[in-house]
């Protein structure tokens, strides 16, 4: 009896330990996209103090690209709103449809690329091209979680009006780092997003998200120089969410 009330306890410790395994090993729920109907919004505006806009020495193609070049990475208004600033919520498993049939398109013009920061969904294709007269490249990477940055694609544009499209470039969500080998002044960035929730400030520092499901959510607010910050917001069915932060 004892022999037999061992194997049992040892079965049912088995039992338990496969059932901590599939635990762990089960993905989490992959995005539904669908009609919102108990949705509201929410809008808002990121501002920045003491802060102006840099330049960056052009080192090659001076002929073209002039002296220098704006960093762009303190685009404020005259009230202090804050361009560029990714403005999105992660935690979220349902809500409207993902757009993935968009224009995604990172421009070299100019000698930097065009737009500067911008959003778009895991699984579309991205697409670059040369718009100037002299060789870049579009060079992408994953920024990793302790900000080391992973080889994704390079994609060479050697002439004026060369256009590539990639679906691979976009295979896995995160931030992309976009640089030109040509040209190290030249710096965009890419968040790939799992839910349509994102959002890029514009020229006022303003956003709006719309068909937010009701409820409870966690903004995450993203600059490329101040970092990464968390607001709580609360939406309710019918209702515009207000949330202004300020770096």
């Amino acid at each position: 009896m004892r022999h037999i009330s061992t194997k049992l306890g040892r079965l049912a410790d088995l039992a338990a330990s496969m059932a901590v395994v599939l635990l762990i090993a089960t993905p989490a729920a992959a995005y539904t996209g669908g009609a919102v109907s108990n949705g509201g919004s929410i809008k808002g505006k990121i501002t920045v103090s003491g802060k102006q806009d840099e330049t960056k020495e052009v080192v090659k193609d001076k002929s073209f690209c002039g002296g220098s070049v704006p960093a762009e990475k303190f685009i404020v208004s005259g009230d202090g709103g804050l361009k560029n600033v990714i403005v999105r919520i992660d935690a979220i498993d349902s809500g409207k449809p993902i757009d993935k049939e968009g224009n995604f398109t990172v421009s070299n013009v100019k000698c930097r690329f065009d737009p500067h920061v911008m959003v778009a969904p895991k699984g579309a294709t991205m697409k670059v091209r040369n718009d100037d007269p002299v060789l870049h490249n579009s060079h992408f990477y994953l920024v990793q979680a302790d900000s080391s940055k992973k080889n994704v694609i390079n994609l060479a544009l050697p002439r004026q009006g060369v256009e590539i499209g990639k679906k691979k470039i976009l295979r896995k969500p995160g931030l992309l780092s976009v640089k030109c080998d040509a040209h190290d002044f030249m710096q965009a960035w890419i968040w790939v997003a799992e839910n349509p929730y994102a959002e890029v400030t514009d020229a006022s520092g303003s956003f709006n998200m719309s068909d937010v499901p009701a409820g409870s959510h966690t903004l995450t607010i993203w600059h490329e120089e101040l970092g990464e910050k968390t607001v709580d917001v609360t939406v309710e069915a019918g209702k515009a969410a207000n949330v202004d932060f300020s770096f």
